[in-house]
């Protein structure tokens, strides 16, 4: 099966819990992909994990660990696929993707949202 990248985008989401009150935000990296029979599939990861879409009905509360928690999409960010046909600055890797990682600390979730109660 071939899968092609249509989009890629980093989404932030703002989160108020109808239990406690609490809000916070969270960044999610999206990859939009067209399947091989045309349909547009997206995918969500948070701190680098796979994870449910965040308008989903799977969200509660970090602090109460209750809900309904209220999702609101509020900003986007587009991440432009790269083309070798671009005249765009560029780098030749010479490591692997596990030396990369194992380079630098792991940002988690919580350095790219805020919260507040």
């Amino acid at each position: 099966m071939r899968t092609v990248i249509v989009e890629i985008a980093v989404e932030r989401y703002h989160f108020v819990c109808g239990h406690c009150g609490y809000e916070w935000t969270a960044d999610y990296d999206v990859q939009y992909l067209r399947d091989y029979l045309g349909e547009v599939l997206a995918f969500y990861r948070l701190n680098g994990a796979p994870v449910e879409p965040p308008p989903g009905d799977v969200i509660i509360c970090p602090r109460c660990g209750e809900g309904p928690v209220r999702v609101e999409l509020i900003g986007r960010r587009d991440v432009p696929v790269a083309s070798l046909d671009s005249d765009e600055p560029r780098q030749k890797v010479t490591t692997t993707p596990e030396e990369r990682r194992a380079s630098v600390p792991h940002l988690d979730a919580h350095d790219g949202g805020t919260s507040r109660s």
